[in-house]
């Protein structure tokens, strides 16, 4: 922030609760960027609002009720910017200057914006609307996964605007320590949001993460399953609809159902890059190498750190990258293509140096090239 005193065009609002040990680099990787930055603090017992007030940022108190909406919408209530930038304090601006924005901010056409996300360390982008004009018909609605789309499509559609897609890059880091206290917080409110909305998917797919994380596991497998029956009951309405079935697939308790939930998933969500990985292990184990060889090639071809999708899923990047490289390298072994194997162990190596398998399997693979020159 510049200190003008000329009306803001960009407020920056943040609903915050002991977040003390985050908050300086999300404040810091804004405070350039915006002309304002509002927080609402709902109770800390922590340094929160002091560091807050440090970064020149408008404080505000607001008990916290157990609704994200209605605290986020506190936030907007005292933003001045004709913008709100809304983010959190585990999250923070991929370092960029106010130009990258400023086409953005200035076109009167344009009634929101989708940023960059990255939801958590090692994952691929999505589009997700985090810019938004500073109309008071534009407002959060939600106890939990507190949304503002609704509102801004009915603006959109009555003002005849448009929605503008920027390069702005978020990055969130909240994954990145224990959730523990995030989990405890969000059963609650989930269970109460599902007891009023039994078919939310994404909320099932959540109640079922965070069960998982406190060490419930029956508990998240049948959440997880709870939102696959509603899929198939209800059909497709969302490309969030896949993550449960993300969430099961990966889940070892759920391996005996995998032989039939993964075509499943396939069919519903052809373009889902984790089932296409996974297909491709399924053919590899199964000795279909010839098959699996296209599935993983094309997943190696995309570069994880320009990929964005604009459905709202996020990928861990190493399906891309050195997953798809083992892959590949086991396979060209297994039929004898000792140099196509090599090469993809190289690509592994370098992509994830740490782990010396890649380098034994790089060798033994020249050791059979060599050994058949």
């Amino acid at each position: 922030m510049d200190g003008r005193q000329v009306a803001p065009v960009l407020s920056a609002t943040l609903i915050v609760r002991d977040e003390a040990a985050v908050l300086p680099r999300c404040l810091a990787s804004i405070r350039d960027l915006v002309d304002e930055i509002v927080v609402v603090d709902t109770g800390s017992a922590d340094d929160s609002r002091r560091i807050a007030a440090d970064f020149g940022a408008r404080v505000f108190e607001f008990p916290w009720r157990d609704d994200f909406a209605a605290a986020r919408n506190a936030a907007l209530e005292h933003a001045r910017g004709r913008w709100i930038l809304y983010i959190d304090a585990d999250e923070a601006i991929v370092p960029t200057s106010h130009d990258t924005l400023a086409g953005h901010l200035l076109d009167p056409g344009l009634v929101a914006c989708t940023v960059r996300f990255r939801p958590r360390t090692g994952f691929t982008r999505y589009q997700e609307c985090r810019l938004f004009r500073n109309d008071p018909r534009i407002r959060f609605r939600n106890v939990i996964h507190e949304t503002m789309l609704p509102d801004i499509e009915n603006v959109k559609h009555a003002d005849g605007l448009r929605m503008g897609h920027s390069a702005l890059a978020v990055d969130h880091f909240g994954y990145d320590g224990n959730q523990d206290a995030k989990h405890r917080r969000n059963v609650p409110l989930l269970r109460d949001r599902l007891a009023r909305d039994s078919d939310h998917v994404y909320s099932w797919n959540h109640l079922g993460q965070a069960l998982a994380g406190l060490g419930d596991m029956d508990g998240a497998l049948n959440a997880w399953w709870r939102a696959v029956e509603v899929v198939r009951a209800r059909g497709v309405q969302s490309a969030l609809d896949r993550l449960p079935y993300g969430s099961l697939l990966l889940h070892p308790g759920a391996a005996a159902e995998a032989p039939r939930l993964l075509p499943e998933a396939l069919e519903c969500f052809a373009d889902d890059h984790l089932f296409r990985w996974l297909h491709g292990r399924r053919l590899a184990d199964a000795g279909q190498l010839a098959e699996a060889i296209p599935l993983f090639e094309r997943l190696a071809a995309i570069d994880a750190e320009l990929h964005c999708d604009d459905q709202g899923i996020a990928y861990d990047a190493r399906i891309f990258g050195v997953f798809s490289y083992e892959a590949l390298g086991l396979c060209h072994f297994r039929l004898e293509r000792y140099e196509d194997s090599a090469r993809y162990y190289a690509l592994a190596d370098r992509v994830d140096p740490g782990n010396p398998v890649h380098r034994l399997k790089h060798r033994l693979a020249t050791s059979r090239l060599s050994r058949g020159a």
